[in-house]
């Protein structure tokens, strides 16, 4: 072989280590990049259901029902015919024998609210 014959078959192989090189870089920045796209699309899809969720709350909020509830609990407030259970605060579950809840009678309903604190704190 000839010096310029082995010249070349040089080059040829340094310009196949290169483009070797550069396919194999080319590949792992599409393999990064995919994983960075699925990473996003995940994260995309979470966005989606917490805003579904959200959506769903104020939703709720905005009805009757959650308007209801929050006046009831704020304002301790019953619907006609419904019995109150007022549990001592640190009685828990199981409510030590000398502390008794407070149930309020259909008497007690038609009775003023400062009559019906009075009797809570008295009782």
């Amino acid at each position: 072989m000839s010096m310029p014959a082995q010249l070349k078959y040089i080059v040829l192989s340094i310009l196949f280590v290169l483009a070797s090189v550069n396919f194999t870089r080319t590949a792992l920045d599409i393999v990064q990049n995919s994983k960075r796209l699925e990473d996003l699309h995940s994260d995309v899809a979470s966005l989606q259901k917490q805003q579904s969720d959200l959506n769903a709350s104020i939703s709720y909020k905005q009805s009757v029902d959650y308007i209801e509830e929050r006046a009831r609990d704020a304002l301790n407030l019953i619907k006609p015919n419904e019995q109150a259970f007022v549990v001592p605060q640190g009685a828990g579950v199981l409510a030590a024998e000398d502390t008794k809840p407070v149930i309020l009678s259909t008497k007690q309903k038609q009775a003023s609210n400062f009559q019906m604190w009075m009797q809570l704190f008295l009782n």
